[in-house]
């Protein structure tokens, strides 16, 4: 029989955490490099002058948004005493602290819009 010191069993562990860590980092790097890659590829679409999609909405407009929608960028916004404000007073509010309105949410548009707007995107080089 041969006995297996204390010593040998920790070496062979730690051979098999250190092939293990290697994978693992091996795997992360790649991750890393793709995510690199796909971020370098939408800022070069930016900088290309292909048009973003929010553009394609449209300027935007207070008033095509939910009250909802407009409290929730008031509270994003720093601005205070938005609770209690009507859709007209809130767009105001929104405007006077410089905030740019949203593009218009995509349930505004109608039927023959929206497939405009598709066509549009299928047009992009």
């Amino acid at each position: 029989m041969s006995s297996i010191s204390i010593a040998d069993l920790l070496e062979q562990t730690n051979r098999e955490l250190a092939g293990t860590d290697a994978r693992v980092y091996r795997r992360v790097g790649e991750h890393l490099q793709r995510t690199g890659a796909a971020l370098q590829n939408l800022q070069d679409a930016e900088n290309s002058g292909i048009p973003a999609t929010k553009a394609l909405l449209g300027k935007g407009s207070f008033l095509k948004q939910s009250v909802a929608s407009l409290k929730r960028l008031c509270k994003e916004n720093g601005i205070k005493g938005y609770s209690k404000l009507q859709k007209d007073a809130l767009a105001k509010a929104l405007e006077n602290h410089g905030v740019t309105p949203p593009p218009p949410p995509l349930e505004s548009f109608s039927k023959k819009e929206l497939i405009a707007l598709v066509r549009q995107l299928l047009a992009l080089p």
